[in-house]
């Protein structure tokens, strides 16, 4: 599963797709903000090839594949209970980037060495490009929080969790708290014992965390990257939040 020669001799890998791009399907016919295909030409552009079923190399655009209808079938209607449950904030309005500000101890992000080994949690002050944005700024852009220049021994497996305005009250933040932004994680491209390093990134869209938790009006967040494991060698080059347009 974690190299493209190889992942489509996994059974569990036709199940996991053809269930990622149902997920997907489901969140673009939610009536919220962003919840759209990219529309960037970098993205609609990107392309892959692949072996067809009669042996012979296709290449395949991200244009041609955001739309099921396209490729010939949809998603059956079924029950989607959890649809409308949104993740539970630790507490709205705790102005936990502004404490922490204010106490001096968590350190800003201009004020980092990079490249930062994440073998260990901590927290970081990432300041924000703009604060109470309008709905309509929000259909114009989204606001993400980015993790640059993520290097990695691609031969071994790790993971980390991306928590924003954290309480720190002792209690682990889940995917069912506001406060959870994402994770990034790495299958193994194979069994060598020899290094092989890659260097990647990760996005989190954090306009809706933020709206949860009650934070639009703050200049800073807390970002919280929290390693699971295999992060001992591990290194980041960058942490910002940007506005990217929506269109």
């Amino acid at each position: 599963m974690g190299n493209f020669y190889s992942a489509g001799y996994d059974p569990l890998f036709y199940g996991h797709h053809a269930n990622v791009d149902r997920l997907w399907s489901i969140w673009k016919g939610m009536d919220r903000k962003g919840h759209k295909d990219p529309t960037s030409i970098d993205w609609l552009d990107a392309s892959y090839v692949f072996y067809d079923e009669n042996e012979e190399l296709v290449r395949v655009y991200n244009r041609d594949c955001v739309d099921t209808r396209r490729m010939g079938y949809k998603y059956e209607r079924s029950a989607i209970p959890w649809i409308e449950s949104r993740p539970t904030p630790h507490a709205k309005g705790a102005n936990v980037a502004v404490n922490a500000v204010a106490s001096g101890i968590v350190p800003k992000v201009e004020n980092l060495t990079f490249p930062l080994t994440i073998n260990k949690t901590f927290e970081v002050l990432v300041p924000r490009p703009a604060k109470n944005r309008t709905n309509a700024d929000k259909e114009k852009a989204n606001e993400l929080l980015m993790i640059n220049g993520i290097k990695f021994d691609c031969e071994r497996f790790f993971k980390f969790d991306v928590i924003v305005d954290d309480l720190d009250d002792g209690v682990e933040v889940t995917a069912a708290d506001s406060e959870f932004a994402g994770s990034f994680a790495q299958l193994p491209h194979g069994d060598s014992d020899e290094k092989m390093l890659m260097t990647s990134g990760a996005s989190f869209g954090i306009t809706e965390l933020l709206e949860d938790i009650e934070a639009e009006g703050d200049d800073s967040i807390l970002v919280k990257i929290v390693p699971k494991e295999g992060c001992d060698d591990v290194t980041i080059s960058n942490i910002k939040v940007v506005l990217v347009p929506s269109e």
